[in-house]
């Protein structure tokens, strides 16, 4: 008696829920089987395409299953070779795989003896026509979304701050998202002004509810469907090409040029020349004034010899905010003072930030695990759409449109988790650099230029400060540095807003 395993296997959800296909594929199966005389060890049941083995679970543990008991296995069985795979080239070495364990394989549907030569044309045809079917399709779809793009219309998913929608007439377009499209727009006008790095622009965003990646901002940056364009890639004998999209801008097309020029180097923002009200006024920009809300300014009064002897932070003309600059800037020189770190303390905080790292490496492995089950769950969807497509299940838009959000979520996740590789493998570089600048922060100020004092500030208090007379608050720090400056002690003129005042300043 012939032992076999039968294998059964169906790729859309449809099917997989209802069984239909299923149940009908293993009554054929068994009753194959008991007319034949065979004895059915085990049955493994699919809802996978069959694109590639690899990536079908059930396949796998059939294959474990065989290798342990490969002695007792005379043939693998299924109804129709496209039910065993629609790839000739991965067919053919998983064939001979079983060949090399003397397992038969074959098809109750279309069978055939393998080891005649002629068979093997047989074969061939069988594997082939499923394959070519499928790169028809997958040509079909790409040149219908072409032809749509061409249009004016954004058949994917849509990108950060927009919205998926549809014209009056039905087209696939997308629209604003009310909540993050101005948050888009607030961080293409930082960027362009040439001042702050593009991690420093995403890290303030990211706070007010802009989650995206350091790889996915750089993205997004990059990205013309914020000017209301649409990107066509080069196919074929045709290039590139930009469109009209029939969608609203978020960027005014100047903004998105000079975004590009600074990415690349090639913008140098025209400042001035450092004054002495610079050089009196460090935190000039910094500073948020308590009555209004906006940033404050600061100048000079003249004295008796006519040159500049006193110095304000103030705010508008219509603001009566006004501090002396003699007042504010040993003030928050002898905060960076009491922000610094001793050089005994370096070892205990450079432990606990390894201690707290190594948690976080515990989230990055779920984090990195979910991104790749849920990246192998849409390769699984996007190869079951394509069977449904093929089925004639659904049409061509329909299947456009379920291809350009996976296509779009699949660049996501591969983005992110090489921002997740990034970050841990610089993790050690950063820890001793961020240590070592807090160690003789306060020295590094008071004697640095003017430039080297601005940018400590920025680094620090990226979303401003607040005097109030006696000590500074704001809004954030970094929590890395907030862990290191709030854990042991308490710092006597610097306080962390709470989410009134917060709300107060926004």
């Amino acid at each position: 008696m012939k032992n076999v395993i039968i294998y059964t296997r169906v790729s859309t959800d449809e099917q997989a829920e209802k069984g239909f296909s299923l149940r009908l594929q293993k009554e054929q199966l068994e009753n194959y089987c008991a007319q034949k005389g065979y004895r059915v060890l085990q049955h493994f049941q699919e809802d996978y395409s069959a694109k590639n083995f690899s990536s079908r679970p059930e396949f796998q543990k059939l294959l474990r299953y065989v290798q342990s008991n490969k002695k007792n296995v005379d043939a693998l069985l299924f109804t129709k070779w496209d039910r065993f795979s629609r790839n000739i080239e991965a067919s053919y070495t998983m064939i001979r795989r079983f060949k090399e364990m003397d397992i038969e394989v074959n098809s109750i549907d279309q069978p055939l003896d393998l080891t005649q030569p002629d068979s093997k044309v047989m074969l061939a045809v069988y594997l082939v026509i499923p394959e070519v079917e499928n790169d028809k399709i997958s040509l079909r779809v790409t040149e219908g979304m072409r032809r749509s793009m061409k249009e004016g219309c954004f058949p994917a998913t849509a990108p950060k701050g927009y919205l998926n929608a549809r014209t009056s007439e039905g087209k696939s377009t997308i629209t604003p998202d009310p909540i993050i499209a101005p948050l888009i727009e607030g961080a293409f006008r930082d960027y362009s002004k040439g001042v702050y790095s593009a991690e420093e622009v995403r890290q303030k965003y990211l706070k007010r509810g802009l989650k995206i990646s350091r790889n996915g901002f750089l993205a997004l940056l990059k990205n013309p469907t914020y000017t209301g364009k649409i990107l066509i890639k080069p196919y074929k004998k045709e290039q590139e090409m930009i469109v009209e999209g029939l969608h609203p801008a978020l960027i005014d097309p100047e903004t998105f040029d000079r975004v590009q020029l600074i990415m690349q180097g090639k913008y140098t923002p025209q400042f001035r020349t450092l004054t002495e009200i610079d050089e009196a006024l460090p935190l000039r920009g910094f500073l948020i004034c308590p009555e209004c809300g906006k940033i404050l300014t600061g100048s000079g009064s003249k004295g008796r010899g006519g040159k500049n002897t006193f110095f304000y932070y103030h705010c508008t003309r219509y603001c009566k905010t006004r501090y002396k600059a003699r007042e504010v800037n040993p003030l928050f020189e002898e905060l960076l003072s009491e922000m610094s770190i001793e050089q005994d303390q370096q070892s205990v905080y450079k432990s606990i930030l390894a201690e707290r790292f190594s948690q976080r490496y515990e989230d990055k492995k779920t984090t990195t695990s979910s991104l790749h089950r849920e990246r192998d769950n849409l390769y699984k969807r996007l190869e079951m759409a394509e069977d449904s497509f093929f089925e004639q299940k659904i049409d061509a838009s329909t299947f456009n449109s379920m291809k350009g959000r996976i296509d779009l979520r699949l660049e996501e996740i591969k983005s992110e988790l090489k921002e997740l590789q990034h970050k841990e493998r610089f993790f050690e570089k950063h820890l001793n650099e961020g240590i070592g600048f807090l160690k003789g922060v306060d020295t590094v100020y008071r004697e640095g230029s003017t430039e080297v004092k601005r940018k400590i500030i920025k680094t620090l208090f990226c979303d401003k400060l607040v005097y109030h007379g006696h000590y500074f608050s704001t809004p954030a720090l970094e929590d890395t540095i907030e862990m290191i400056l709030f854990r042991d002690r308490k710092l006597k003129l610097l306080r962390i807003m709470d989410m009134q005042e917060i709300f107060n300043f926004v």
